[in-house]
């Protein structure tokens, strides 16, 4: 196994997890007023206080925000460089992520990109790669195998 970090769920984040695994890339979202909310701190609305927040399934396709090429591994376990990004979906919420099967200096700021799902132990951990014109939307989940190793799109 490798030595790459894994999460730790709480019971917070479980859900999320729990619909990675399936391929599903789920965030907290208002009932009430319809905002989506990331990251999931708890589950009420940051908009309207209201506790009437669930899981929802979002597509899984944003663009880039911003991002930063990290050249200088945090362990001796990453391979550099990468990409590490903020996305933002085109729901609304921004979220903090990898950037695979790009070059870094391939990069720019509006990239529109597309959920993909690699394998890590017993989690499946979300990163963005650029948007795939008429890719399919129901490839397996592939083991980690490092910086290039196989991702599958969000499963829809």
């Amino acid at each position: 196994m490798s030595d790459l970090p894994v999460p730790h769920p709480t019971a917070l984040s479980e859900p999320f997890w729990e619909a990675a695994r399936q391929g599903r890339l789920v965030v907290p979202q208002c009932q009430d007023c319809g905002l989506y909310m990331w990251p999931p701190i708890s589950m009420v609305c940051s908009r309207t206080q209201s506790d009437n927040v669930e899981w929802a399934e979002v597509s899984g396709e944003g663009t880039v925000y911003s991002y930063s090429v990290v050249t200088r591994p945090p362990t001796p376990a990453f391979e550099t460089p990468y990409v590490v990004a903020i996305v933002e979906l085109s729901e609304g919420p921004r979220m903090l992520s990898s950037l695979v099967d790009v070059a870094p200096q391939d990069v720019s700021i509006g990239m529109a990109v597309e959920v993909r799902f690699r394998q890590r132990g017993p989690f499946a951990l979300y990163c963005f790669a650029p948007l795939r014109a008429g890719s399919d939307q129901a490839d397996a989940l592939h083991p980690d195998t490092g910086a290039d190793s196989e991702v599958s799109k969000l499963a829809g």
